[in-house]
């Protein structure tokens, strides 16, 4: 038996690796996308230092955002 806090996916090398996130800033907040090829994605996580933009619901994680054309 073996006690871990890895997924049992991570452990027994079944991963298929991490999905390709981008860093974006959306409306002047850093965040963790994965882009969907349509020119949106979701928010995987923040990376602002701000408090209140981990408050904004539009910035949840699991929520779609319209990335910015680079």
């Amino acid at each position: 038996m073996l006690y871990t806090v890895m997924p049992v996916e991570t452990v027994m090398g079944w991963d298929e690796g991490d999905p390709e996130l981008v860093e974006v800033e959306v409306g002047g907040v850093l965040m963790q996308v994965l882009p969907d090829g349509q020119g949106g994605g979701v928010v995987e996580r923040l990376l602002s230092t701000d408090p209140q933009d981990y408050l904004k619901a539009e910035f949840q994680p699991g929520n779609r955002v319209h990335l910015p054309v680079q």
